[in-house]
């Protein structure tokens, strides 16, 4: 289905009936990276919502940029345009940086909050990591994104251990270079639009939470990973042996175990 908000085509699947959860992807993959998660999650009576953000996938790529608040709009227009408020908000990666968002700007559409390797918004990464995201950007810019995604994202640390793993190399890369490169394209960044902090304001949210990190995620995101555990009241954490930034792709099986647990354990 092709749902619309602000002029901008966003591509979608809703699947199932029962309790809605709604997965977001992770930057520079597509609702593709939730297949085996999606599965399980249907296999257990959910209704499962999935889409291509903006700049991803199917969906439009607006030539004017767009910011997290954008992001969370598209989110929160979608659940209330399938009737589906509140949802169990599952966010990877980039994904948990729009989950939290929303959590925060509209926190009635939000049952649940599960983050997988979540990026915080307004936490301050690494130079290292920075400098690794500036000129991935700078190379999409100057030599297209194909050629920048083989010549440097593929081997980035948050991609190699997933895309190394048997079975898995051919959907990373498919997603990967049909990846629109909206991010970087656009003319202006998806920077905040709002005064305040995501992570001044980590301690309000009331939402039951689960963070799942991979045990050889890279530093940035293990520490985000236990500072959302550490400031959510209330929130678990739960970490996946021998995984890296990409549980969905590299340990589909854990990761459904753990959210089902939470989703049963957050009916209650």
């Amino acid at each position: 289905m092709i749902f619309e908000r602000d002029g901008v085509a966003i591509h979608a699947l809703d699947e199932g009936r029962g309790e809605p959860v709604v997965l977001l992807h992770g930057h520079s993959l597509d609702l593709r990276v939730w297949d085996d998660l999606a599965a399980a999650l249907l296999g257990s009576g959910y209704r499962v919502i999935r889409y291509d953000q903006r700049g991803h996938g199917r969906s439009a790529s607006p030539a004017a940029g767009y910011r997290l608040g954008d992001h969370a709009a598209d989110l929160g227009g979608l659940l209330r345009h399938l009737d589906a408020v509140p949802a169990h908000v599952v966010g990877l990666s980039k994904g948990g940086a729009i989950a939290l968002e929303v959590a925060l700007r509209d926190p009635g559409a939000v049952r649940s909050l599960i983050l997988v390797a979540p990026l915080v918004p307004d936490f301050p990464l690494s130079p290292e990591l920075t400098d690794s995201f500036r000129k991935l950007a700078r190379a999409i810019r100057a030599d297209g994104v194909q050629p920048a995604i083989l010549a440097q994202w593929l081997q980035h640390p948050l991609i190699a251990s997933a895309h190394a793993l048997p079975g898995q190399r051919e959907r990373v890369e498919t997603m990967l270079l049909e990846f629109p490169g909206g991010d970087y394209l656009a003319t202006s960044r998806d920077a905040p639009d709002r005064e305040w902090t995501v992570v001044e304001r980590l301690g309000e949210l009331a939402a039951p939470t689960l963070v799942v990190s991979g045990e050889r995620d890279i530093p940035d995101f293990a520490a985000m990973a236990s500072l959302v555990a550490e400031r959510v009241p209330g929130c678990a954490l739960e970490i996946v042996p021998g995984c890296g930034h990409l549980v969905p792709l590299e340990r589909p099986e854990a990761l459904a175990a753990a959210i089902l647990a939470f989703l049963t354990s957050a009916a209650r």
